[in-house]
């Protein structure tokens, strides 16, 4: 026997499993009996053998010296040199041994697959689910698996003459393996992890790999830094998705090293060392959609833009620069996915107009609500997971929004990996609105709110008349409200202040920039404030019908968390729950409790509401019922409001607990130096943090 086969093996080893596979047997066997022929102990072969499993290579030898005596086949109708040669003996035995393999391969399967059917438990687990499985692919580059899987193909097809292909088949396994090699090494000398490649795109890769490499020498020997040149390759090299999207990426090699070879890939991303450079070039995926969109555009639209980029440095020159772009023949942003476009490092399509940049607690609901209104169409507040998870939900959006599009940015981005790349990919010159509050008003909104948004106050969420308050509201004395002011340490460690973040980040992306603080937003002034907002940056005004959403304060008195409530009024149903812009609504609160409420709206179907007030008895006793109703949950909210954490308690804190004040005023000093140079009127108006200094200066010298 040529090759003995232990059936013991570790089946959560996906290496071992290959290595178990009959082509990997067949493999060995015909290595080892070349060895043999040419005088090669065994136990040389071993040492040999072992000493290339450390190197993830199944085998020293060079291809070339290897099966240099090929099995003796006869193919094309010509004589094989190497019959003279043989032992009639020794390949006899090893005709024997490979056939002893497959059939005990043969009989070990069957065994197996008869073992699972009694005891399902003892079943192997997926190939792909074990740990080794990506280091494991390799192994179908071995030069075993390589021979064994030429000679089982031949096998398969013996009474068509299979075998005659063999001395073909095992130089193009020889050919393969010489490739393999090849690619290992040039990863190795361009500092990459090893890739698994399928063998139809081996040698496309390779060549790939070698033409950047060439290219990052031309620039190098261009360059004086050739040292830039070479680590910014490097990083280029890593982030090249060969394991993913490795199809794509041959399909148009041409397009992607014409670019890479630019001279606007050089200015601007080689020169400014950019973290994630593009595989293409985002001016020509752009360049069909921008056209249309052009053409698209009323004289209105268009002159307002114009007037709009006029005042901007140099965006006229770059407009012109993108219009004498040509798109790509066949790529587009819309041909090429979301989740390939994150890998190939795509900034998102430019269809959007401005950034909105908010933390929790600044008032965003409200003001979501009036630009939702105004036409406004705003990708995602609250989206927690990775950044690319964010990226492919913006870059879908924008591909099928039309209109004023907005991307918004909370403080979760800094919650997420890969934030730092979601940036990047933002590239747009566009306008910013930043929305602020008080710092320690910020913490105690946080705090007050951690663990309470999925705990409704509400017993039933329908009721009638027949129902008592009692009955519909869950009682005060049965809630908790110990607030752990312990948690201030998991927000002041948190990145809910990452203003200074944001605008660092994306300085470059800043064309006009506008800061609304919640106060303004509760003044009287905030429908002015957002006018002049809304014509600098050319969106539609908000008008004074949308003033009411501005003052709804659904954290008062915990509203957020009552609400919905739907009141069963004979066959009419009337929904109380915060202010709701649903034009098929009609509000009744003004009805019912003789003035208007700031927070609850009672609503009901504007096409039944006429029907409703015409049934009399009906809707006197239903009114009845909800002032009773609605003045009971008035006193609740200001009892909600007494229990309420409070912003002298979050001080008091900050007194007592001296590491946690230096920590929150060191991120804060950060913070409030971002904001203060752009609106230092607006930091000098925050009342507690300004106190918030004056403990520190008092407390800390």
């Amino acid at each position: 026997m040529y090759c003995t086969s232990n059936t013991m093996f570790n089946p959560h080893s996906a290496k071992e499993r290959i290595k178990n596979h009959l082509a990997y047997k067949l493999g060995l066997a015909l290595i080892e009996y070349d060895k043999q022929r040419k005088g090669i102990s065994q136990e040389n072969f071993n040492s040999k053998e072992s000493q290339n499993n450390k190197t993830n290579s199944p085998f020293s030898f060079k291809p070339q010296e290897t099966l240099n005596h090929s099995i003796p086949v006869r193919g094309g109708g010509h004589s094989n040199p190497y019959l003279d040669s043989f032992t009639p003996l020794a390949f006899l035995n090893l005709l024997l041994s490979l056939y002893k393999l497959k059939q005990t391969h043969k009989q070990q399967q069957q065994f197996y697959k008869q073992t699972i059917q009694v005891f399902p438990s003892l079943k192997y687990p997926p190939l792909q689910s074990c740990k080794d499985y990506p280091e494991s692919l390799s192994y179908k580059y071995h030069l075993a698996y390589l021979l064994g899987e030429a000679l089982s193909k031949a096998d398969k097809i013996w009474y068509k003459g299979g075998y005659f292909t063999l001395n073909k088949k095992i130089k193009e396994a020889k050919h393969i393996y010489k490739l393999h090699q090849e690619y290992k090494a040039k990863l190795q000398e361009l500092h990459l992890s090893y890739c698994f490649i399928p063998k139809e795109f081996l040698l496309d890769s390779l060549s790939f790999l070698k033409a950047i490499e060439t290219l990052m020498h031309k620039l190098k020997s261009q360059e004086n830094n050739s040292f830039k040149i070479e680590s910014f390759f490097f990083k280029l090299f890593s982030q090249i998705p060969f394991s993913t999207q490795t199809p794509f990426l041959l399909k148009h090699k041409e397009e992607i090293l014409q670019w890479l070879n630019s001279k606007e890939f050089k200015e601007q991303y080689i020169k400014t060392n950019h973290s994630y450079p593009p595989l293409l070039n985002p001016d020509r995926l752009n360049a069909k959609r921008e056209s249309k969109e052009k053409n698209n555009h009323n004289k209105e639209t268009e002159l307002r833009i114009k007037e709009r980029e006029s005042k901007e440095c140099n965006v006229e020159s770059q407009r012109e620069n993108r219009d004498s772009i040509q798109p790509y023949p066949n790529l587009s942003y819309e041909s090429i996915p979301a989740e390939l476009a994150w890998d190939l490092n795509l900034p998102l399509p430019r269809g959007y107009e401005m950034i909105y940049l908010f933390g929790h607690g600044a008032g965003v609901a409200k003001v979501n609500e009036v630009f939702s209104a105004i036409g406004l169409r705003i990708i995602s507040l609250f989206i927690k997971g990775s950044a690319n998870n964010r990226y492919i939900l913006a870059y879908n959006f924008l591909l099928h929004s039309n209109g004023f599009n907005v991307v918004s940015l909370s403080d979760l981005e800094y919650q997420t990996s890969n934030y730092l790349k979601f940036f990047s990919l933002i590239d747009k010159k566009v306008s910013f609105m930043c929305q602020t509050r008080d710092p320690m008003e910020l913490l105690r909104h946080c705090l007050a709110r951690a663990g309470r948004w999925t705990h409704g106050l509400a017993i039933t969420k329908e009721f009638d008349k027949t129902f008592d308050f009692e009955d519909v509201i869950k009682p005060l004395e049965h809630l908790k409200y110990n607030y752990n002011l312990e948690g201030l340490k998991k927000y002041a460690y948190s990145n809910l202040f990452s203003f200074h973040i944001h605008l660092k980040e994306l300085q470059k992306n800043i064309s006009k920039i506008a800061f609304l603080d919640i106060k303004e937003l509760n003044s009287d002034e905030a429908i002015s404030k957002l006018q002049v907002i809304a014509k600098d940056f050319g969106f539609n005004p908000p008008q004074n019908c949308h003033k009411k959403a501005l003052q709804t304060n659904v954290f008062k008195g915990s509203a957020y968390l009552f609400f919905p409530l739907v009141f069963q009024a004979g066959d009419f149903k009337l929904t109380l729950a915060t202010h709701s812009n649903n034009l098929q609504w009609v509000d009744l609160h003004q009805e019912i409790m003789g003035k208007p409420n700031e927070v609850i709206g009672v609503y009901i179907d504007k096409n039944e509401v006429e029907s409703f007030r015409a049934n009399e008895t009906l809707y006197k006793e239903s009114c009845e019922y909800l002032k009773k109703f609605l003045e009971k949950l008035k006193e609740r909210f200001k009892q909600e409001d007494a229990k309420a954490l409070a912003i002298r308690d979050i001080m008091q804190y900050f007194k007592q607990e001296p590491q946690a004040r230096k920590h929150i005023k060191s991120i804060l000093d950060k913070e409030v130096a971002a904001i203060a140079q752009y609106r230092p009127d607006i930091v000098e108006s925050w009342k507690y943090y300004q106190e918030f200094e004056r403990m520190c200066e008092e407390m800390d010298k």
